[in-house]
């Protein structure tokens, strides 16, 4: 008896101190800081590293004197360890010609090749848009999934990403989120995708269906080495998202010819894949949104203009609420409703020429150059001096993006350089020439990306 009492009480479930729990939870918050500042040294030693490779070259620098310095620099990182964080209404101090004295960017009115890239951004436009059939290609996927969910799963289908947004362009993929109830971890969502695929498989066996285990496990939809869908579980965060980008392109024609172009011109330069620790397409339409309610006559209305004011709290990660009937956005979806509360509503005139042109000279900035978070909410850019980079969610005000030095360097690189091609003259076409980049350090790249997410994946921005 005495063996079998010993063996409960060790298996009940020991009643902790506060205090114990108190300093495990202050650990945990000293681990978190211990990680962010060692990603900066890593960040801060690699910007250091490159510049002494160049020097080095050109001086004939040993790799004795090379590794001092590296020493040096890693006892000096602490110093180094700030960010600036700027509003932009307090733009008015920096020598940015676009910035005018009422705080808002003021777009160029003259610049060369103006009247023949409004042409080339209609050509381009179209053949991003021509024979592409996306409402036909998400009935059918439509009916495949429900066919393949009902009766065997209680769920509702969502279509997510740049099928619905309004963004898509010629040969996108159909991305697509199944609510169901009771699914709330890693393998829930596997266990539910296992029955979809399945299910698929007897539906139609002509097509292929992979299981990606990610963070967030997805199945890929294949037609003939196609990839035609892709399926993820309780995404709840990317329908809002979607939902919000299609409510803002609804505004206005010139809002997703220009995200259309931006999208194709990033796709072309491999910065448009954030597995790879690029832009998402979400982040680069925030990136636009920013812009956009910025000018001098708004395009756009600030998030929280048309922010919803609601007596009870949005629950984005609840699936209950996504399998209602009806969904209320924490945000104005219909027209009038955002008309009603933005004021300079079509007043913009400006051609989608001087908006494009506008857009990479914004983003080409000094400022932009040395890292940048970009919070959308709060109508805020904050320059951050360890060049590297940072995109806030207006709607959860949680980090969408973070880049490393090396990503961020690599991205602005590319935003100055179209700049430079557009100020020059160059065709729009010659712009968006397909990039083959060098890609022996993509997993370098990515394996810092990856850290950065996990560190930086709570920060929330008040």
């Amino acid at each position: 008896m005495h063996g079998i009492n010993a063996i409960i009480k060790f298996n009940m479930p020991p009643q902790i101190p506060d205090y114990i729990k108190n300093a495990f939870i202050q650990k945990q918050k000293t681990s978190k800081h211990v990680l962010y500042l060692l990603l900066k040294i890593k960040d801060y030693e690699k910007l250091v590293s490159s510049i002494l490779n160049r020097v080095s070259k050109k001086e004939g620098i040993n790799d004795d004197v090379k590794t001092n310095a590296i020493m040096t620099c890693r006892k000096r990182t602490p110093k180094f360890y700030y960010t600036s964080y700027r509003n932009f209404s307090q733009y008015n101090n920096c020598t940015t010609p676009h910035i005018n004295k009422n705080n808002k960017i003021q777009l160029a009115n003259d610049f060369l090749n103006m009247n023949n890239l409004k042409n080339e951004i209609s050509n381009i436009h179209e053949k991003l848009t021509e024979n592409s059939f996306i409402d036909k290609k998400k009935e059918e996927i439509y009916f495949l999934l429900k066919n393949a969910i009902f009766p065997n799963l209680k769920g509702k289908i969502y279509f997510i990403g740049s099928c619905e947004n309004n963004i898509w362009i010629k040969n996108s993929d159909i991305d697509s989120c199944i609510v169901v109830e009771n699914c709330e971890d890693k393998n829930s969502y596997l266990y539910i995708l296992k029955v979809i695929k399945s299910a698929i498989n007897l539906i139609d066996p002509s097509l292929t269906v992979n299981i990606i285990k990610a963070s967030v496990p997805i199945a890929k939809i294949y037609k003939d080495q196609t990839n035609i869908c892709d399926i993820s579980i309780n995404n709840t965060v990317a329908i809002v998202n979607t939902q919000l980008v299609s409510s803002l392109c609804s505004i206005d024609e010139r809002i997703p010819i220009i995200n259309r172009i931006i999208k194709y011109w990033a796709k072309q330069k491999n910065i448009n894949n954030r597995s790879q620790g690029t832009f998402s397409s979400y982040a680069l339409f925030l990136l636009t949104y920013f812009f956009f309610q910025n000018l001098e006559t708004p395009l756009l209305p600030s998030y929280k203009s048309i922010e919803r004011a609601s007596t009870t709290p949005f629950e984005i990660n609840s699936e209950y609420f996504f399998l209602q009937d009806e969904v209320e956005m924490p945000f104005y979806t219909k027209i009038e409703d955002i008309k009603n509360n933005f004021p300079e509503f079509q007043k913009n005139t400006d051609d989608v020429s001087k908006l494009l042109y506008g857009f990479f000279e914004f983003y080409s900035n000094d400022v932009c150059k040395n890292g940048i978070t970009l919070d959308v909410y709060n109508n805020q850019i904050i320059e951050n001096k360890d060049m590297t980079a940072n995109i806030y969610c207006p709607i959860t005000r949680k980090i969408v993006n973070t880049y490393s030095i090396n990503t961020w360097k690599k991205m602005f690189e590319k935003i100055q350089a179209a700049y430079i091609q557009l100020k020059n003259g160059s065709s729009l076409n010659t712009i968006c020439e397909e990039a083959k980049d060098d890609t022996s350090n993509i997993k370098i790249d990515l394996k810092d990306h990856l850290l950065r997410r996990k560190i930086f994946q709570d920060f929330y921005m008040p």
